[in-house]
């Protein structure tokens, strides 16, 4: 023990910053942290400086190689088979992993716990210095490369810092690298990247500067990344004339639209795919779009679920479906319903306070932002928002998985694993969750025998724990596991499921970004905040609960019995069926004022002031605005007037789907629901996003607007959205042509997380602002939207583009 304690290297700083560059004094205990020697300050400078200068030269040759062979290069590449693509690569940097997600390999690999024992293999260093990089990877997809080296040539080494260290965050902290220890650190921006100078606690807590061993890592990664490349390039390359001009218009083309995967129609995400995107780059206003956009989405789906009967009942079913609400009683399965919808509601009011934390960071960017720059102290105003944002975010995410862990259980392609037992002596709604005899939870043996539940096990970790898997990793890994999975395992994450995951990714994906922002924001803890900070933001945190057992069970026994399972008006319309009709919406009514009820109590005693309280509840009182007015007294009069024309026979059938007839439902729009939040400076400081339709403009002047001619593929598309008979309201339409239709519109699609797809109005005004964006979430399992979801999106478009039906024409 004496010679252990002598051997330890004691770091300037003990503090939780400082150990993402030094191994605290304390771990130096453990063989795996052992340094594996001490080196001099000449030998440290000597060991960065080859690593900057090997990574700039190599960057320096590919974008000469690229400047003039970029064409042959890409040709080549993608006329290669996948097999001799593996040859070529095997070939040339035998020392690639095989495989995909090589640290969770790893991880149950026996000498991952010997790090510090023996010796490591160079070829295992190299692979976990680039743990995302494989031969799987490179021989898979051809974008794969080309991503990589124009990523990788069109940006500095130091504006990869950041995604590079994040990488290496699991290995530092389990101890998987052999590393050599020197008290200095080293300059991770700008123009001294890679100099070597002495620990001082501003820039070493803003992480202008890291400790020397994990810097160290940092480049030899970065110089490992270029090396691997240009051998590669060269591999590529062999026998061409170098000498001789060639072209690389080709290839400006393609990076100019941007990278996909195999068999995807849409763009790849930067979130789960970050090695091979652009570097990232911290954005108040991305941020803000982000959670904008799904604030928005969610704001719609709660509209839709208070004044859609048919989007509502089809909802109630997928919320149903499961072993847990199959084996409770109805009382319970009404009280699970409830929450189901509640929690919805809270995802809305959750993505607003995270809005007005946006704004709230912005507000504070606009006004300091000439004093924002690396080098320096972030301005006190500034650095608080950005941590009380930070703070927000972590909770979110730890709430989103909080929630999906206990979700994943009740849903049907994991249930058949849990048994479950209604527990009355503990609450009239509680039930007891157990694991089946025989359904493991050893997390190797489901790694290797059920990788889904495995990555959706990971997904539920607190993500400030740095020995649980990232994220973005976890999400990648099931992009790719359900994409190369059969239908039966691709069912298994429902609809539901995958929604919630989609919300848990963006907030995932917002806090990263906060992360890596540069110089770094001190770090701020909940009872701080709420003592300091009375925005609405903090006191919603406070809440600990929104309904009682009873409030669940009265609610949610009531809206299945006279909402859910009551009969729907059927064949023709006359007075008996508007009768039911609107018996069927008096019970949805019913439910949401019970809600309203419930929560206006919940917020009063919460110290929301009264136009707080109003603002919070607008997104769900829904019926009592004129719009839904109107949409019931048009339906009325559709109904009023079919009864009347019936006196003159008609050879018209019976409407034998309740609510897809799309004349019964009137192209009547809905309110664009506004986060009230109250920014430091005026909102008017945030940029609204304008929502044209893309690259089409209509003369307001004139009394009838020209049609605007659109493709035969998105006429047919836009003639099933905004459907004027039974016929081709009934109508599915797959997801694919719907996807390729909203290009023809002028729209991009990019992967958003989860089943969540992004698409962007590709339109640009003088300032350079996008047309807007709006999400739609991927059918799942099957990749085919029902009428009612088609419908729904369409009064979407409607609400956030202005589009309708008679907008439209086929263009000739």
């Amino acid at each position: 023990m004496s010679d252990v304690e002598a051997s330890i290297c004691k770091p300037p700083c003990e503090c939780p910053d400082c150990q993402h560059g030094f191994y605290a004094s304390e771990e130096q205990f453990k063989p795996c942290f052992w340094y594996q020697s001490r080196i001099s300050d000449h030998d440290a400078k000597r060991v960065v400086t080859e690593h900057v200068q090997d990574a700039q030269q190599d960057r320096q040759y590919l974008l000469q190689c690229l400047s003039s062979h970029a064409d042959i290069i890409m040709n080549r590449w993608k006329k290669k088979s996948r097999d001799k693509r593996r040859v070529l690569l095997l070939e040339t940097i035998p020392e690639l992993y095989e495989h995909r997600w090589l640290i969770p390999r790893y991880c149950y690999m026996p000498e991952s716990k010997l790090t510090g024992l023996q010796a490591q293999p160079w070829s295992r260093r190299c692979q976990l210095l680039l743990p995302w990089l494989s031969l799987e990877v490179l021989m898979m997809n051809p974008a794969v490369l080309f991503a990589l080296l124009h990523n990788r040539t069109s940006y500095p080494p130091q504006d990869w810092a950041t995604f590079d260290g994040r990488q290496l965050i699991l290995s530092w902290a389990c101890g998987h690298f052999d590393v050599q220890y020197s008290g200095k650190c080293v300059v991770m921006y700008g123009p001294g990247y890679g100099e070597l100078v002495d620990w001082e606690a501003g820039p070493a807590h803003r992480a202008d500067i890291i400790g020397f061993p994990k810097a160290c890592l940092i480049l030899e990664a970065q110089a490992c990344l270029m090396r691997v490349l240009r051998q590669i390039v060269n591999k590529v390359l062999e026998g061409v004339d170098l000498e001789k001009a060639a072209t690389a218009e080709k290839w400006k083309l393609m990076t100019k639209f941007g990278f996909r995967h195999t068999n995807e129609i849409e763009l790849w995400s930067p979130y789960t795919n970050q090695a091979f995107s652009a570097p990232p780059a911290f954005s108040i206003d991305n941020l803000i779009s982000i959670a904008r956009t799904r604030l928005e989405a969610m704001g719609d789906h709660l509209w839709f679920l208070q004044t859609e009967p048919v989007y509502m009942r089809r909802y109630i079913k997928l919320l149903s479906q499961g072993e847990s609400y199959r084996t409770n009683k109805k009382d319970v399965a009404g009280a699970m319903l409830t929450r189901g919808l509640l929690d919805d509601v809270l995802t809305y009011w959750h993505w607003s306070w995270i809005v007005s934390e946006c704004i709230q960071v912005k507000s504070a960017h606009i006004r300091f932002q000439d004093s924002i720059h690396r080098g320096a102290s972030l301005p006190r105003a500034y650095d608080s928002a950005l941590g009380a944002l930070e703070l927000l975010l972590v909770n979110e995410v730890l709430r989103r998985a909080t929630h999906f862990r206990t979700i994943m259980p009740q849903r049907p392609g994991f249930s058949h694993k849990w048994t479950f037992k209604w527990r009355p002596d503990i609450g009239p709604t509680s039930f007891h969750l157990g694991r089946k005899a025989g359904a493991s939870v050893e997390q190797k043996k489901l790694f290797d025998e059920d990788p889904l539940e495995w990555c959706l096990i990971q997904m539920q970790a607190e993500p400030d724990k740095q020995t649980n898997y990232d994220h973005a990793i976890m999400f990648g890994f099931l992009e790719y596991h359900l994409a190369f999975s059969g239908p039966k395992e691709k069912a298994r994450v429902d609809e539901l499921l995958y929604q919630k995951l989609s919300d848990l990714a963006a907030c995932h994906e917002m806090l990263v970004s906060i992360r890596l922002h540069r110089p770094q924001n001190k770090a701020r803890d909940m009872d701080e905040v709420e003592q300091s900070e009375k925005r609405v933001t903090w006191k919603g945190q406070k809440i600990g609960g929104y309904l009682t057992d009873d409030d669940c069970i009265t609610l949610g026994t009531a809206l299945l019995r006279d909402f859910y399972e009551a009969p729907l008006p059927s064949g023709r319309q006359n007075a008996a069926w508007l009768g039911r009709s609107q018996t069927i919406r008096n019970a949805l009514e019913v439910f949401w004022k019970g809600l309203r009820k419930t929560l206006k109590l919940v917020f009063e005693l919460s110290g929301f002031s009264s136009d707080e309280t109003q603002a919070s509840l607008a997104v769900i009182s829904a019926n009592l605005t004129q719009e839904y007015k109107d949409i019931v007294h048009a339906e009325q009069q559709q109904v009023l007037h079919s009864i009347e024309s019936t006196r003159i026979p008609t050879a018209s059938a019976d409407q034998k789907e309740w609510g897809l007839n799309r004349t019964t439902q009137p192209a009547v729009s809905f309110p664009k629901t506004k986060s009230k939040t109250r920014p430091v400076e005026p909102t008017e400081s945030v940029e609204e996003l304008a929502r044209p339709l893309a690259g089409m403009v209509v003369d307001p002047a004139q009394d009838i607007p020209p049609k605007l001619q659109v493709t035969k593929r998105a006429y047919g598309m836009l003639s099933l959205m905004f459907a004027d008979s039974a016929a081709e309201a009934a109508r599915s339409i797959e997801w694919d042509t719907f996807v390729h239709a909203m290009f023809d519109m002028g729209f991009s699609a990019r992967n958003g997380g989860g089943s969540a797809v992004v698409f962007e109005n590709g339109s640009s005004s003088e300032g350079g602002a996008t047309g807007g964006k709006i999400i739609f979430h991927k059918p799942h399992p099957v990749a085919k939207i029902d009428p009612v979801m088609l419908h729904a999106m369409g009064r979407r478009m409607a609400k956030w583009f202005g589009w309708h039906r008679e907008l439209f024409g086929l263009e000739t």
